[in-house]
C-alpha cells in the first residue's frame, strides 16, 4: 500500500521506515511485534514484582504463634521465683521449641 510522506508530498511504499524521496521517517509504521512483545515482557515483571511483595508481607498465623510460644517460654526460664531445676526444664523445653521452630521455618524466633 501506498501512503503519502507528510513532508514532501510524493507517495512511497507503507513499509519502508523512511520517504525513499526525501527521508522523512514513516510514522505509519507501528513497529508491532516488537513492541506487542516489549509490553507482554513488562506486563510479566510487573506481575512477577507484585507476586514477589505479596510473598513478602504475607505472614504465616501458625509461626506467629509458634514463635510467640517461644517468647513465653523464655520468660518461664527466666523466672526468679522458680527453682534451679523448674527453670533448667523450662529451658530444655524452649530451647526445643526454638529448634523445632529453625528447622520448620528456616530461621530464628
Amino acid at each position: 500500500m501506498m501512503i503519502t510522506c507528510t513532508e514532501c508530498g510524493k507517495e512511497y511504499s507503507d513499509q519502508a521506515k523512511a520517504c525513499v524521496h526525501c527521508g522523512a521517517p514513516n510514522t505509519t509504521k507501528s513497529g508491532g511485534c516488537f513492541k506487542a512483545v516489549l509490553g507482554m515482557v513488562a506486563m510479566v515483571v510487573v506481575f512477577a514484582i507484585i507476586v514477589i511483595a505479596l510473598r513478602a508481607y504475607t505472614v504465616d498465623p501458625q509461626e506467629v504463634i509458634d514463635s510467640e510460644a517461644i517468647k513465653e517460654c523464655r520468660k518461664t526460664e527466666n523466672d526468679e521465683l522458680l527453682s534451679i531445676g523448674a527453670r533448667r526444664l523450662a529451658r530444655d523445653a524452649c530451647d526445643l521449641m526454638e529448634k523445632q521452630y529453625n528447622e520448620k521455618y528456616g530461621h530464628a524466633p
